[in-house]
């Protein structure tokens, strides 16, 4: 095998590595984290400032950060010149990159509400809407049951979005909140579609 060859693999085998260790990180720090609530607690309150676990979901945050930049970075290889898969590896890297500086340098303080405004929640919009841009240019860049998924992912954002809205009103805004939910549904389906984009790619090569 040819080196270039044998890191290109490697690049795109990061897009199964990094949202592994995303999805273990969390679920390992809400289990350390005494009385936290997946259902009804943000996933950056794990890392906020003051948490007892924001060592450990910082170290393993940015190990993880860095494997998806680098499967990004093979996306944007394995496009050659088309523009569109460039777009989604550009897309991947900004998202991962996003998510590392406000980890590191913006993040919420423990067991208080965010203020909408506060760079870190800025950055964290812009880190959402990277995944989720990325998801749609997949569709359009590539085919098959991938171009289903990138779709169909997307799709069920507005639907829960619809729906979610629709149980709030209808309980005149009482209902309970279910952010930690939310959070969870879009993000750990983001790293699915991120594996399946990894797996559909390594197959083509």
């Amino acid at each position: 095998m040819e080196p270039s060859v044998g890191l290109q693999k490697f690049l795109l085998s990061c897009g199964i590595f990094a949202p592994l260790l995303y999805l273990g990180t969390d679920r390992l720090a809400g289990k350390l984290l005494k009385g936290y609530n997946f259902a009804v607690q943000s996933m950056s309150e794990l890392s906020a400032a003051g948490s007892p676990v924001r060592s450990l979901v910082v170290l393993l945050n940015l190990a993880a950060g860095a494997l998806m930049i680098a499967f990004g970075v093979g996306v944007w290889r394995a496009s050659g010149l088309a523009l569109l898969p460039r777009i989604v590896g550009g897309l991947v890297i900004g998202n991962a990159a996003a998510g590392m500086v406000a980890t590191l340098f913006f993040p919420t303080r423990f067991g208080v509400r965010p203020i909408f405004a506060s760079p870190g929640v800025i950055i964290m919009f812009f880190s959402v809407l990277f995944f989720v841009l990325a998801m749609v240019f997949g569709a359009l860049a590539f085919g098959g049951w991938l171009r289903i998924l990138s779709i169909a992912i997307p799709a069920a954002y507005v639907l829960l979005a619809v729906l979610r809205y629709a149980t709030v009103a209808a309980s005149s805004g009482e209902a309970q909140s279910l952010i930690g939910t939310q959070e969870r549904t879009m993000s750990y389906s983001f790293l699915g579609w991120v594996i399946a984009l990894a797996v559909y790619l390594l197959l083509k090569d």
